[in-house]
């Protein structure tokens, strides 16, 4: 990256098919929704990575970690993606916090052909932002409060499956989830690749971000699909919002999900996506 930060990049699937380009959502890792994309490798050149301080990548000061910074990692990443398997149009598709910095590296830099997002939260036209604000600022607390050392990734697996927000989440998905955002730790057990403040600062950044980006939906000229959560449902996260109504959008929503829907129902989600894409020409 600009600032001499390392991020890897993993090709898989089909290198023949179009170019799908994925990342992760706050705290996770990309590797983690490997039930999602593995069902589109044998159709797209699956290219995805982690956010700096997440998955495969090392931990860097916590300053370098906001939403511009990791907006202008994502066009980096594209840069590289195109230098090194050759120049095609990127389909992207992004997960809650990572909706808001793949639409402000679009608006800086188009260098996508189309966006697919999974349960962004944006503050929609005549709303006070209070309610994202607040929902922000308690995700903020609750990641700084976060346990961060465990013996084993089952541990962490076993503490996500006994909490009602990841109930829906198989529990092989689970152990994915711990053995994915874990690494070793010095002096033994495991630590968390995104440390806890870190997680809590892209929150903070993210309000304003989000509070912004329904404004600039008629400053892109590429398709864009939302696919939500369940609208109805409670949910451990940002809340999901109906977007059908923003013409900008494609909007669906999958019932009984909650905020981690492509980890729940990674076969819907993934259909979903190809029915959109093929809908527009691009799969």
């Amino acid at each position: 990256m600009a600032d001499g930060t390392a991020i890897t990049v993993r090709r898989h699937g089909n290198p023949d098919g179009p170019r799908l380009v994925l990342s992760h959502g706050c705290g996770l890792a990309a590797d983690l929704y490997y039930p999602y994309w593995s069902r589109l490798a044998d159709r797209f050149d699956v290219c995805v990575f982690d956010l700096r301080n997440h998955g495969w990548n090392a931990a860097n000061p916590i300053d370098t970690f906001n939403v511009p910074t990791l907006a202008e990692d994502n066009q980096t990443v594209i840069e590289a993606i195109s230098s090194s398997w050759g120049s095609k149009p990127c389909l992207g598709v992004f997960h809650s916090v990572t909706t808001v910095i793949a639409m402000s590296h679009q608006l800086q830099k188009p260098d996508f052909a189309s966006l697919v997002l999974f349960d962004p939260a944006f503050e929609l036209t005549g709303g006070d932002g209070r309610q994202l604000d607040e929902q922000c600022q308690r995700q903020a607390k609750r990641a700084r409060r976060r346990q961060s050392h465990f013996e084993s990734p089952h541990e962490l697996a076993e503490m996500l499956g006994s909490a009602p927000s990841y109930s829906r989440i198989p529990a092989k998905t689970l152990l994915l989830m711990a053995e994915t955002t874990l690494r070793p730790a010095q002096g033994g057990g495991y630590e968390l690749r995104c440390p806890p403040k870190q997680e809590a600062q892209l929150y903070e950044w993210y309000f304003g971000f989000a509070m912004q980006a329904i404004h600039v939906l008629d400053s892109f000229d590429i398709p864009l699909k939302a696919i939500g959560a369940d609208p109805t449902a409670q949910y451990s996260y940002v809340p999901s919002l109906d977007l059908s109504h923003l013409a900008k959008f494609d909007y669906d929503f999958v019932p009984e999900t909650t905020h981690f829907l492509q980890l729940e129902v990674p076969e819907q989600c993934a259909d979903l996506t190809v029915q959109f894409l093929e809908s527009h020409g691009l799969a």
